[in-house]
């Protein structure tokens, strides 16, 4: 009789293999087929959804249930050791957050001009956001912090009562029942990531990463040793659990944080793990429990080491855009930070730049990294949250442990991994990518959007011709078919030579759209701040470029209604930004000299700020940036002028001291006494403010914004097999 042979082990593979199986197989069928798959999308959707239908309820129910539990000695046991250990973890990462700057390489930046910092802040409702006015209404909208301090009040309530148990156990019943729908769904994981994996990868713009290579890699670098080992770390060294333990029992949990880049929907998984590992220690399995159900939902609405690496960027946007965040400023963004990051990052983020005066603008960068940086966000988030409720949990058990031996050890690996990435980091980008700074050639190099009408540049005196007789000039522009401008040639970004030698930047670009309107040709010619208005009266030209608007030239000359408001800005050097970031800081430098463009109107305004200054007019200001500002110490200008010029010399910084900035409205001058053209010119412009012309050569002369055209994104089956059109 033959022995039958035994049946071979089916391979089963863990939940997180699988997660990762599907995330590249995702990622390869993005890759393939392109935006062809970004339907996928919808699936993803759903099943997100799914999970975050039991969670809210599932936390809710827990910390009613966890707080019900206890007497008040045990709840403000919690609250003072779960208070202990979140400072203790907000310490450990901040301290990594302020590493990021070593990362960076030690290349020249700067950056287009920014309005946002003297735009008006959007308000957050922080008494929406917190207090639970309607329950119900908190619960319908995710309002998380409302609903815990809900929960918060009544498992508080609860500890009162006697008669609680019946209730608790009916709730305790409800739990049950949610984690079994839970764990229903999360057997769908795979199915979900794929789908998510497919559709980012598939319509996912590589173009978007260019130049943000250093932010995207130290940040995956710092992030990762800060999540799978300074956090986990603390655990080991600090209570009887294994690096084993704290990581292993909980991959599955942290895998699927990091697919979904959602923290909130492995909360549950997180809990229930937490409870399991305090659990094997604990004399009293019942406190244990009823801590870590309080401690993880209510540290979902504090700021976790997800949101605290979120403040990376502000230093990142800093050194970006050619404006660093000084050490001296580490204080306020960690005040700043800390208030801002209990509400949502995208409300935090721009509201940081604006307080450390970054260009706001930047702020569409850290949109582009999170496609990248948002999984570690959340992996790193997740850990925290893990490390938070064993640490509070085990020191509320009094298990907490120190150990001088393991500690030392700690620290020192803790220091080469931080010491091994920064370094890195930095030298993979110093030494293997160029550090190529081609912005000026970016300013210089601009040309008009679209041609419109013939035109003649005269850099020398042009040709006499008739002077029209006054109160007539709209009329012998129709005659003579020419329309003649008068332009300033270094009011960059508004009308100034580019690379080639032609005469370009916003203002002449919208006389190209005038001269179209009216049906004649252009004719350019030099002029200057002083001869202006006795230039426009005498017949030399019909109009000038933009002007800044001032009582004493309306006496003589007249201008069109305005165009813009221009801000008064300070140009200086790059290590001298601090001192003018507001009028305060620079009164506070004393007797300094400053240069300025002859306008005694927008001298007298600055002179009245700073009274220990001395204002000097000058003929010209650019001359002075080639020779490092000469005797002055900062250049007076506009905002728009003075980043383009930071553009074309990175060596300086364009300062605006905030919302003190004096606001300078600007026009084109017009000849005096000259109605009917000017009547013309209010309606002309109207339009055009009206149908979003101004807006838009403002967006690409000022701000810097390319007109880009929509193109497929690549994949294999259309740029390599070329299976589809």
């Amino acid at each position: 009789m033959t022995a039958k042979n035994p049946p071979k082990p089916k391979l089963k593979l863990s939940l997180s293999k699988v997660i990762f199986l599907a995330m590249g197989l995702g990622l390869l069928t993005g890759l393939f087929f392109g935006e062809m798959v970004g339907f996928l999308e919808i699936v993803g959707d759903i099943w997100i959804k799914l999970l975050q239908m039991t969670v809210l309820p599932y936390v809710m129910l827990s910390l009613i249930a966890g707080l019900g539990r206890l007497n008040y000695d045990e709840a403000l046991h919690l609250a003072k050791k779960g208070g202990v250990m979140l400072l203790l973890l907000w310490v450990a990462v901040l301290l990594v957050v302020f590493m990021f700057p070593l990362s960076f390489p030690d290349w020249v930046s700067s950056s287009f001009y920014s309005a946002a910092i003297h735009e008006a802040k959007a308000d957050v409702d922080f008494l929406g956001l917190y207090i639970p006015s309607n329950p119900f209404h908190a619960l319908a909208n995710d309002l998380v912090p409302a609903v815990v301090l809900f929960s918060i009040a009544l498992g508080m309530a609860l500890i009162g009562i006697e008669r609680k148990d019946t209730l608790l156990d009916g709730i305790s019943l409800v739990i049950d029942a949610l984690t079994r729908i839970a764990n229903f769904i999360v057997k769908l994981t795979p199915l979900g990531v794929f789908s998510i994996m497919a559709s980012a990868s598939g319509t996912m713009s590589f173009i978007e990463f260019q130049r943000l290579e250093v932010y995207i890699v130290s940040y995956i670098a710092l992030s990762t040793v800060m999540a799978l080992w300074i956090l986990p770390g603390l655990v080991t060294i600090l209570t009887p659990l294994s690096y084993r333990d704290v990581v292993g029992s909980t991959k599955d949990a942290l895998v699927m944080a990091f697919a979904t880049t959602s923290l909130f929907i492995v909360l549950p998984i997180l809990m229930e793990k937490s409870k399991e590992l305090i659990g094997r220690y604990a004399e009293d399995q019942r406190e244990a429990a009823s801590s870590v159900e309080i401690i993880v939902p209510v540290s979902f609405n504090f700021p976790h080491a997800g949101k605290l690496f979120t403040l990376s960027f502000v230093l990142f946007a800093g050194w970006y855009s050619g404006y660093p965040v000084a050490i001296s400023d580490y204080p306020q963004l960690v005040s700043a930070g800390l208030a801002s990051l209990f509400a949502n990052v995208n409300l935090a983020i721009p509201f940081l730049l604006d307080t450390l005066r970054i260009p706001q603008d930047t702020y569409q960068i850290f949109i582009t990294t999170g496609i990248v940086n948002a999984r570690f966000a959340t992996l790193l988030a997740a850990v925290f949250t893990l490390t938070l409720t064993l640490l509070a949990a085990f020191s509320m058990s009094g298990l907490i442990r120190f150990n001088w031996l393991r500690t030392v050890r700690y620290l020192v690996i803790s220091f080469l991994l931080l010491a091994l990435s920064i370094v890195g980091v930095r030298v993979f980008f110093t030494t293997l990518m160029h550090d190529t700074y081609d912005k000026d050639e970016l300013i210089l190099g601009m040309h008009f959007m679209q041609q419109h009408v013939p035109s003649k540049v005269f850099t020398g005196q042009p040709p006499v011709r008739e002077v029209p007789k006054e109160g007539t000039r709209l009329e012998s522009l129709a005659e003579s078919g020419t329309l003649k401008i008068c332009y300033a040639s270094d009011d960059v970004p508004f009308s100034y030579f580019n690379d080639e030698g032609n005469l370009v930047g916003l203002d002449v670009e919208l006389f190209h759209y005038l001269a179209a309107d009216l049906g004649v040709k252009l004719t350019f010619v030099p002029s200057d701040w002083v001869s202006i208005v006795e230039q426009l009266n005498s017949g030399y030209c019909d109009m000038g470029t933009g002007r800044t608007m001032t009582p004493g030239t309306a006496l003589t000359g007249a201008y069109t209604i305005p165009i813009m408001n221009r801000i008064q800005a300070f140009l200086v050097p790059d290590h001298r930004r601090s001192e003018f970031s507001s009028f305060e800081s620079i009164r506070e430098l004393g007797n300094i000299r400053l240069a300025i463009a002859p306008s005694r109107h927008y001298g007298t305004l600055v002179a009245k700020r700073l009274h220990d200054a001395e204002i000097v007019e000058v003929p010209s200001l650019e001359p002075y940036l080639e020779k490092e500002l000469g005797e002055f110490d900062a250049l007076v200008t506009t905002g728009e002028k003075a980043a383009a010029w930071a553009l074309e010399y990175p060596e300086y910084t364009a300062v605006m001291p905030g919302q003190e900035s004096i606001k300078v409205p600007a026009g084109f001058p017009l000849p005096h006494n000259e109605e009917s053209l000017a009547d013309y010119m209010k309606v002309w412009l109207t339009v055009r403010q009206q149908d979003g012309t101004i807006q838009r050569l403002r967006d690409y002369w000022v701000l810097g914004k390319q007109l880009e055209r929509k193109q497929h994104r690549w994949s294999v089956i259309r740029d390599v097999l070329h299976w589809v059109e």
